[in-house]
């Protein structure tokens, strides 16, 4: 269960560390399955860092949503990474019942690497499916994002970093802000060791630093949203009875899953 003081702090800044949760058997076998797809992990061809000078960089992010329907026994880690025990109780009570939003992901970074302009707040969040609130005594988050670093991010290395508190920004973001140009005291970079555990809401402003540790920086991201949501329409096989099929497109429309 998620105790008082856990949701305290975590409707205060947005996001926790979760230290020592997945056993290092499974980092290894994470990192062992990388390595044997590592040719077929290609680089990201979206600019991450927007028009950020402080975050570009021609070392650029590798990304890969495919680790799930890798072939056994490579696929089984980040299965079994998916339903991760620890992680119940700490999901049912940000988002109560949930699944997940889209395909786990992973994302590599060499030395030097490009990071990913600061995002989030109310105002870059306003669809509801990616919101952040707390109302009559319980929390309610929408888009939740569980980061499972595979090697550590110590101090100065780069990586994940957030605004604590920014899920309930109500003013824009500063465009300074945005491109790390200034106000770098307000961002913290998140230093986690390999088999700790990061939960924070996609409301929470929250970018990736440039990478500069010698060793390359691998984590996954598994996000999770609301039963009621969707973040891929891809992922449901919908079939629908006579009576539906026989209604003209508008009236269809109405029985379309969550996208």
């Amino acid at each position: 269960m998620m105790t008082d003081d856990e949701k305290y702090f975590f409707d205060l800044n947005g996001y926790m560390i979760l230290r020592d949760i997945i056993d290092a058997d499974t980092i290894r076998r994470c990192n062992e399955a990388i390595d044997h797809y590592d040719h077929q992990i290609k680089i990201h061809t979206r600019r991450f860092e927007g028009e950020s000078t402080a975050l570009t960089s021609t070392i650029r992010q590798r990304w890969s949503e495919e680790m799930v329907g890798w072939e056994r026994p490579y696929c089984e880690p980040f299965r079994q990474l998916m339903v991760h025990a620890a992680l119940k109780p700490y999901l049912n009570t940000l988002i109560g019942a949930y699944h997940m939003a889209t395909p786990p992901r992973l994302v590599m970074m060499d030395k030097g690497c490009a990071g990913h302009y600061l995002h989030g707040g109310q105002l870059d969040r306003l669809p509801f499916s990616l919101t952040y609130d707390w109302k009559y005594g319980r929390l309610y988050n929408s888009l939740t994002l569980v980061e499972f670093p595979l090697a550590d991010e110590g101090l100065g290395d780069g990586g994940l970093a957030v605004v604590p508190g920014g899920h309930k920004a109500n003013y824009p973001i500063p465009t300074a802000l945005r491109n790390y140009t200034a106000f770098q005291d307000e961002v913290v970079e998140v230093n986690v060791r390999a088999g700790d555990v990061v939960i924070f809401a996609e409301a929470t402003i929250h970018g990736t630093l440039r990478w500069q540790a010698t060793h390359q920086r691998r984590t996954l991201i598994y996000p999770y949203c609301p039963r009621y949501q969707a973040g891929v329409a891809a992922q449901y096989d919908v079939s629908y009875p006579p009576y539906i099929e026989a209604m003209s497109p508008a009236q269809q429309a109405l029985f379309h899953p969550p996208q």
